[in-house]
């Protein structure tokens, strides 16, 4: 499940990025392939394909002053493939993850295009369904908005 932040500017991200050195976790790098025959990500390991599984979306306003928050639970099923089409466009990115604490189920992650060094997106992430009204998830959450502030 992505939690996705409304409306936030990702050119600000750059001035206030050092304020999570502090949560940083880990970073995955991999070069995701977009072609008329599908979304393909490619890793040190392999190669994958997804396929999106749509769900729908909850949209929370005010969850924390004035940030408003887009739940999705849609997910990318991912098949394993020994080939990428020929005619395709690709893009190297890189995933960092940023926790609470150790035992955190939610993590921060922030994308960027590796080659731009520039943020391509930001989101929560878990990997279950839970309560983001929960006491202990929501101040998990509400740290780091207040870092994005």
């Amino acid at each position: 499940m992505k939690i996705y932040i409304n409306n936030l500017n990702l050119d600000v991200l750059e001035s206030t990025i050092n304020k999570l050195n502090d949560y940083f976790n880990y970073s995955e790098e991999y070069i995701q392939i977009y072609s008329i025959e599908g979304i393909f990500k490619i890793t040190e390991k392999n190669i994958k394909k997804l396929k999106p599984v749509d769900k729908e979306i909850q949209i929370i306003n005010n969850y924390y002053e004035n940030f408003t928050l887009i739940v999705d639970s849609s997910y990318f099923q991912q098949e394993v493939e020994t080939s990428i089409p020929s005619e395709h466009i690709s893009v190297k990115i890189m995933r960092s993850y940023f926790k609470y604490n150790k035992k955190s189920i939610l993590s921060l992650v922030i994308e960027s295009d590796k080659s731009l060094f520039t943020p391509t997106d930001l989101y929560f992430e878990v990997n279950e369904n839970i309560d983001i009204n929960d006491a202990l998830v929501k101040k998990e959450i509400i740290v780091f908005l207040s870092l994005l502030n």
